[in-house]
This record gives C-alpha cells, sequence and structure tokens, in this order.
C-alpha cells in the first residue's frame, strides 16, 4: 500500500487532511485520492446540502450511505435514496442538491485505473468490459450492498481517526471496497454488449430499487402517474406507495414534487435561462404558475432563489 497524507497547513485539523492510497480490485491497482472532508459526518461543519456543477479527470465513486436527493449528472437528475452509489466516468459534470430535511451521510472517492496494457493485462475481461461501458455511458447507479455500506462505515472511521494506525488500514480497506464496487458495476452490466440493457430483474429488491429512482430523475414536469410505475416494477399501487415510504420516507406525490424543485433549483442555480424558460422546460405553462409552485415548496421566489444561490460561496464534492 501507497499512502501519503496531507494537510491545510493554516488550518491543521482532522477534516483538512487528504490522502493518496493505492489499493487492489484483484490484480488491477485502482489509486485513489480521499478528502476526509468527504467523510466527516458532521455535515452542518463541512457538507453543504448541495454541490456545485464541477468534473473531475478522475473516475469518482459516490456514496450515499444516508439521506436523499438528486444526484445531476450532464444535466439530467438521478434520484437516490439511502444506501446508493454512483460511479462516475472522467470528465463528467455532475452536482447534487438534496432533498429539504434529509440529512445526508455521503462520501467521495475520486480513483484512477491504468491504462493501455497495464489496464489489459491486469484486469479482467468481464470487469474490462464493463469499465469501457462505464465510460461509454458516462455513469451507472446502483444499490449498495450491506458489505459496501459496512467497508464505507469502517473506512470513515479510519480517515476521521486522528490516529496514524488507522490510516494503516485504508488500503485494505479500500481494496475490499472497489472489489465489492467492481463486481456490483460487472454484475449490473452481465457481459453484455453495449445496445443491450443493463440485466435487471423487476421482480428483484436492488432492481426495482433502480428502476424507481430512474422514474423519479425523469419525473421533471410533474405528469408522471403511480400507474406508469407501476407497469414496470410489476406490483399494485399499494404495494408501490408502501415501498417509496420505505425508500424516501414520503409518497408518491410527494417524491413527484420533490424531483420537479430539484429540477426548478439546478436550472436557476447551474444556466442563465429566464424564468419563462425554465416553466416550459418543467412542464408550466406560464412563468408565475412556475412562480407560485416554486415559492410554496421552497419559501423561495424562483428570482430569489437565483440571486440567493448565486451569491453564495462556492462549494464541491
Amino acid at each position: 500500500m501507497m499512502l501519503i497524507r496531507s494537510c491545510d497547513m493554516e488550518h491543521p485539523t482532522a477534516v483538512d487532511q487528504t490522502f493518496t492510497v493505492r489499493a487492489f480490485a484483484g490484480d488491477l491497482p485502482v489509486e485513489c485520492f480521499l478528502s476526509a472532508r468527504g467523510f466527516f459526518d458532521d455535515h452542518s461543519l463541512v457538507r453543504p446540502s448541495f454541490s456545485e456543477d464541477h468534473v473531475h479527470a478522475s473516475f469518482e465513486l459516490l456514496l450515499c450511505r444516508k439521506g436523499s436527493g438528486h444526484q445531476f449528472i450532464e444535466g439530467v437528475a438521478h434520484a437516490y435514496a439511502d444506501e446508493t452509489f454512483f460511479l462516475l466516468a472522467p470528465f463528467v459534470t455532475h452536482a447534487h442538491i438534496a432533498n429539504p430535511g434529509s440529512a445526508e451521510v455521503r462520501c467521495s472517492i475520486r480513483f484512477i485505473l491504468p491504462e493501455g496494457a497495464a489496464f489489459s493485462g491486469r484486469c479482467e475481461p468481464a470487469l474490462s468490459a464493463a469499465l469501457e461501458r462505464l465510460r461509454r455511458e458516462q455513469y451507472a447507479q446502483l444499490p449498495a450492498s450491506k458489505q459496501i455500506i459496512a467497508l464505507a462505515d469502517l473506512l470513515t472511521e479510519a480517515v476521521c481517526s486522528a490516529e496514524s494506525t488507522a490510516l494503516l488500514v485504508l488500503g485494505g480497506l479500500l481494496s475490499a471496497l472497489f472489489s465489492s464496487v467492481f463486481a456490483e458495476l460487472t454484475r449490473l452490466y452481465g457481459g453484455t454488449k453495449e445496445s443491450a440493457a443493463p440485466m435487471l430483474r423487476a421482480e428483484s429488491d436492488s432492481a426495482r430499487r433502480l428502476i424507481i429512482d430512474s422514474f423519479f430523475g425523469q419525473s421533471l414536469d410533474g405528469s408522471a402517474r403511480i400507474e406508469d410505475l407501476c407497469e414496470q416494477v410489476h406490483i399494485s399501487p399499494s404495494s408501490l406507495n408502501r415501498v417509496i415510504r420505505e425508500l424516501y420516507g414520503t409518497s408518491f406525490k410527494q417524491k413527484l414534487i420533490e424531483a420537479r424543485v430539484a429540477y426548478i433549483k439546478y436550472y436557476l442555480k447551474y444556466t442563465d435561462l429566464p424564468i419563462r424558460a425554465v416553466a416550459e422546460k418543467t412542464g408550466f405553462l406560464e412563468d408565475n404558475k412556475l412562480s407560485l409552485f416554486f415559492k410554496q415548496h421552497t419559501g423561495l421566489s424562483p428570482t430569489q432563489y437565483r440571486q440567493k444561490e448565486r451569491t453564495a460561496p462556492p462549494e464541491s464534492m
């Protein structure tokens, strides 16, 4: 294991520490870049309820251990809830907005993989195909298994610990974590060709979770019906409402509202579109109806929200 540890010398606190760690997924080396700021659970101090649109030259693992919101990837919203992770390919623009009242526990690990012969000679063919597909499709969203969550919890304890002995386990924990994450990625794509859809059966809990998350992420105009989602996951409306409440702690109707509000916030915060254009994109026939809807659910008019967010200090994750 290679571990490089650094710290902001002007504010030498545990939260400012960064680490470069070499891990292994099987024989494949994974060069990991971690910031303790991305792991601390005291989010009132170190984590905003949103992250700015940003991009990395590396891959990134985003793991939501607790909380819910919308991850925006190249401007498209993807709903998530407890125990979800995203794998992002390099040079993918992304941001996130947490749902109001959702106490988030997230962590982020950027990583790079070897290129050329160094990659092909040390990577299993199924994983190689899955990673190539990830590059093409730019991201993958999956439910995090109990093993992945347990490893993330142990990793958080080590990263946030002031004890140098705890840091010695980072390489082993990251190796176990990426082995599990890459196994899930390979299982998702199942060795299928590029044109094929991921191998998901709606009868399984994890597949239902992905389908439901995707459904709400695409519901930006508020017109979706619960019957539409029932057809995709093959369960009754009453059972689906129960599943949605278990996943998100809210109802189908409220989740649609949250998704629509998240899209409006994204357009107001990250684009210069006029309010009328935002209204058209989110299914409102008139901009004053958008304003009434948005103020009802946020307490601010669209103009007030845009001004507030544009003057806030930039944050990123």
